[in-house]
């Protein structure tokens, strides 16, 4: 059964992000103005952008990340123009703290990377271990080490080779090698966000995640309470 995240073109110019299981049933309702509401009000009504999820949980993430989009990122969406989502973005260094410190630093080369990693991979789940160290509690991304994807449904799941993150801890143990600072992942159909299958997943062991979207990039940190999202800056290099 598939889940659908969707949006509308209404009346006066303005988006409706909503999801459901029965996309056709639901624009059907739209349309006719029996879902009492925001649509109602602004009839007509144009389906111009939605996208299937293997869970509800899923659909319900894209539809609130959207939700908060600028109209001009909403557009590059519905456009398919994934660079200038990304332009778009609201804070393009990543969320913020409430101190206003970011708590990571990423290189170009990882972001550039990973990008090409998800893109090779398209429409199958990228992974990976991110590389670096820790200095004064903040983390520095030097590296992004593509792995092979061993789960037995790449296309919305992942499971880094375990042999790589063996080789990956040993060489961070036996010195002169970067630490394993986390991994990272992509969502070729869905937000860059951690969607319900990467929380059930999640270790809650403080790891770094990275997960892509297109050309957006998020970083989250795998606390004891769930995914927070850090703050980065992106370095030369």
């Amino acid at each position: 059964m598939s889940f659908w995240a969707y949006m509308l073109h209404c009346r006066g110019g303005t988006f409706y992000t909503g999801h459901t299981d029965d996309l056709e049933k639901r624009i059907a309702q739209h349309k006719s103005g029996i879902i009492p509401g925001f649509t109602s009000n602004r009839l007509p009504v144009e389906l111009v952008w939605s996208q299937d999820f293997p869970t509800r949980h899923e659909a319900l993430a894209a539809e609130r990340q959207i939700k908060g989009w600028s109209r001009a990122k909403k557009l590059a969406l519905i456009r398919g123009d994934w660079d200038a989502v990304s332009r778009h973005a609201k804070k393009k260094s990543g969320p913020s703290t409430s101190s206003g410190r970011t708590e990571l630093e990423v290189s170009k080369g990882v972001i550039a990377a990973m990008r090409a990693a998800a893109a090779a991979a398209h429409p199958r789940e990228a992974c990976g271990i991110l590389l670096g160290d820790l200095a004064h509690g903040r983390a520095r991304i030097t590296e992004a080490r593509e792995a092979a994807n061993v789960h037995p449904a790449p296309r919305t799941h992942f499971e880094i080779d375990p042999q790589a993150l063996i080789h990956a801890h040993r060489a961070a143990r036996a010195g002169g090698a970067p630490q394993v600072i986390g991994y990272f992942h992509s969502h070729p159909q869905g937000p860059a966000a951690p969607s319900a299958t990467d929380r059930a997943c999640a270790a809650g062991d403080n790891a770094v995640w990275a997960i892509l979207a297109g050309e957006d990039v998020t970083f989250w940190k795998d606390g004891d309470a769930g995914f927070t999202a850090l703050s980065f800056d992106v370095a030369g290099g």
